[in-house]
């Protein structure tokens, strides 16, 4: 992670981090006995991964705060839906929540969906300058869930590579692991986008059947830093992973209990922030150790690969979305206070 930007953002942590102590101690919602409503949950990720964090926290508090009225049965990741199915799953009701899944795996609903990894908001800004509510109401329209929030949104990505390169001409025809977010920015610079889902990368580097993948700093917790020999920098995006209920569920509960679940969310946010740039300090130290070397591309370079990543990106968002594309840039890249 760049220094500049990873001081900034601690920064900022630190503050937001105190502020969400305050909130806790006002989020608590008195509840009274009812029947336990059981909620059915996925993560994008298996549950023991590192991405996962932030997960136990956010069902302990919506759990305590409901006064024992909200239990959320956490099923699993992958193993239980596959990853890319998750948001189908969600929009038909065969499970409740999705609590950690990428906006990006949402594109064959909701195309617009891509807009959020493009955002240089916190999620707190975002409830502020009125990009959440936008958000709220498109899930809610287009992939019948509820937008609770998102805990990790100020992690860039980065392009690892099993090739070295000193330009970005460099990455013609190479074969680079995509999701929906980047496949605009690597057709413009030539690079052969791959779908494939995350628990496949491993091998997939391993047999040269891709010559890198782009994903934020967190790594080493799927085993890749072991196949992967080089980082580039700058970074690109910004994660783009929310929480989401299913909204026929989420209409069936009691106001005073999507309360608790939003508020925590809304604490959570904060706390979310702090936990992964943590992580984040401790990943680059594992990829160090792993023998990752970093190509810093020159100025010139690192400056073409930022405008081609948002320019083509956007042009392909507001291709798809006219309606919603223009209107989220205009909230959140910049980001609008």
């Amino acid at each position: 992670m760049e220094k500049g930007r990873f001081k900034r953002i601690v920064g900022m942590a630190t503050v937001t981090i105190a502020l969400a102590f305050v909130l806790i101690g006002s989020s608590n919602v008195v509840v009274f006995a009812s029947d336990k409503i059981v909620l059915k949950a996925t993560t994008v990720f298996p549950k023991n991964a590192l991405w996962n964090m932030n997960v136990p926290l956010l069902i302990k508090m919506i759990e305590e705060d409901s006064g024992g009225r909200i239990k959320i049965n956490w099923l699993g990741g992958p193993e239980v839906i596959k990853s890319f199915d998750q948001a189908e799953a969600l929009r038909r009701g065969t499970i409740d929540m999705v609590l950690f899944n990428s906006f990006g795996y949402y594109k064959s609903i909701m195309p617009v969906s891509q807009a959020k990894g493009l955002s240089e908001c916190y999620p707190w800004e975002e409830r502020e300058n009125g990009a959440y509510d936008l958000w709220d109401k498109l899930f809610q329209e287009k992939a019948n869930a509820k937008y609770i929030g998102s805990m990790a949104n100020t992690l860039p990505f980065y392009i690892y590579l099993n090739k070295k390169i000193s330009k970005l001409e460099d990455l013609k025809k190479m074969s680079i692991r995509v999701m929906p977010l980047y496949v605009p920015m690597l057709k413009k610079l030539g690079a052969n986008p791959v779908t494939i889902p995350p628990p496949e990368i491993y091998t997939a580097l391993q047999r040269g059947v891709v010559d890198g993948f782009i994903w934020p700093v967190m790594i080493s917790d799927f085993g890749w830093h072991e196949v992967t020999k080089y980082v580039v920098e700058p970074g690109i995006f910004q994660t783009e992973a929310g929480a989401f209920m299913n909204l026929d569920k989420w209409n069936k509960i009691p106001k005073d209990l999507q309360d608790v679940i939003i508020n925590s969310m809304k604490v959570m946010e904060y706390i979310g922030e702090g936990n992964v740039l943590r992580a984040a300090q401790k990943e680059l130290a594992k990829q160090k150790a792993a023998g990752i070397k970093k190509i810093i591309l020159p100025p010139a370079e690192g400056d073409k690969l930022r405008r081609i990543a948002y320019e083509e990106t956007w042009k392909e968002v507001i291709k798809n979305a006219p309606v919603y594309g223009p209107k989220f840039r205009e909230l959140s890249s910049p980001c609008k206070k």
